[in-house]
């Protein structure tokens, strides 16, 4: 393990276009945004295991006696089995939280903890061919003396892809601590950050993929794929996710109502719609993914004077068939009917049901009318943020970075 402390981060993302309409074969469009998580790694001093998310009052401390099965998970296979961990988790009420969403974020961290230091210990097998198992274990156990810490910019539940990023900056720390992937080489911007080798990454996206399958089970691989390499991309299912070329820099409105919802129950609501009417819905799949590859054309060919008021148009577009398929909630509604009195066609970004809407902003729009917007909305309750779109994906960092107020 590196005694050198580790900076990790990863962005989110927003659906911009294919919402529901991707998981039947149709293509969706979705861009990072420079809102990141970020992870701080260190070794620790003491034989314990540290982890923090100061953003939901979550600071915990374990000690190895804590765990004495820690030596029978992950052995195997790498990434290790989720039903397997949740055979070791079941052996210890430690992981358990009333809040589900924080014993979720608990597991992530402990499957990769105890998957990463499996590998490792399988690596140093053939290294020390002669020395007895228990031996072996008690020399490598202090390799799972870590004090990990994850900040956020980023809203959880609400359709940013957070899931994608946590996993992916936790896999990313542990495997570069443990040596199982090189530290980052490759210059990114003019900041001093860096990201991985291809074949690191392919590393990377394999234990985040594998580890997002505990928050949600059956994942597309979309988040994990976006938040690795940043940029804006097209996607359709059982099929590659193509980063698009030439897109231009844009910034967006993003508006969290703080309406919690579950993705899997809205995806639910969309099928039944489906399984009742379905010609009716299959065409507004089809006008879904009419719309998708317009906006990838356009985002490739910038230029354009129409540029804004045409992903303008699709915008509006799109979120019309988002509601007639049910995914809508009020205070979306109200949140679009807001924007649109300023000009900008905001739309659902991911399974709606609440969560946030987005709009296309121009860049030479009125810093006055910006501000009367702003304070209508906040007034109303609703967080404000003004991301750009397709920024970079993970990083490693010389220091640990701060966290963006405003981008």
């Amino acid at each position: 393990m590196s005694n050198e402390s580790i900076y990790v981060s990863a962005p989110g993302k927003i659906i911009l276009f294919g919402e529901h309409a991707v998981v039947y074969g149709k293509t969706a469009v979705a861009g990072t945004i420079n809102l990141r998580i970020h992870v701080s790694l260190h070794q620790s001093t003491e034989r314990k295991i540290r982890f923090a998310i100061p953003k939901f009052g979550v600071e915990k401390t374990w000690t190895f006696d804590d765990f004495p099965d820690l030596n029978d998970f992950g052995r195997d296979r790498f990434p290790p089995s989720i039903d397997d961990f949740n055979l070791w988790a079941k052996k210890t009420s430690v992981l358990m939280d009333q809040d589900s969403k924080i014993e979720k974020a608990l597991s992530v961290f402990w499957y990769l903890l105890l998957g990463v230091y499996g590998q490792k210990c399988s690596d140093q097998r053939p290294l020390n061919p002669n020395l007895p198992d228990n031996e072996l274990n008690r020399i490598t156990a202090d390799l799972l003396a870590v004090n990990l810490t994850v900040k956020s910019d980023l809203s959880a539940c609400v359709g940013l892809g957070s899931s994608g990023a946590y996993c992916v900056c936790i896999s990313t720390a542990l495997l570069q601590s443990f040596g199982i992937i090189s530290t980052p080489s490759i210059a990114v911007g003019t900041k001093g950050d860096l990201t991985w080798e291809a074949q690191d990454l392919e590393k990377i996206k394999t234990w985040s993929s594998a580890a997002e399958s505990i928050i949600h089970n059956g994942s597309s691989g979309l988040d994990v794929t976006m938040t690795m390499l940043g940029g804006v991309a097209r996607y359709k299912k059982g099929g590659p996710i193509t980063i698009l070329q030439h897109v231009p820099e844009l910034k967006v409105i993003l508006v969290n109502s703080k309406v919690e919802r579950n993705t899997g129950d809205m995806v639910k609501l969309a099928r039944q719609r489906r399984e009742k009417s379905p010609e009716t819905v299959d065409d507004i799949y089809d006008s879904i993914d009419s719309i998708s590859h317009q906006a990838v054309d356009f985002l490739s060919k910038p230029g354009n004077p129409d540029f804004y008021n045409f992903l303008n148009d699709l915008s509006k577009q799109c979120n019309r068939h988002l509601n007639d398929l049910g995914v809508g909630h009020q205070t979306l509604d109200q949140i679009c009917t807001l924007l649109a009195n300023f000009g900008i066609n905001a739309k659902i970004t991911g399974a709606g049901g609440g969560g946030c809407v987005f709009g296309f902003m121009k860049p030479d729009i009125d810093p006055t009318v910006l501000n009367t917007m702003e304070a209508e909305l906040s007034q109303q309750g609703y967080e404000v943020q003004y991301p750009s779109l397709g920024g970079s994906g993970v990083l490693g960092h010389a220091a640990e970075p701060s966290l963006s107020n405003s981008p």
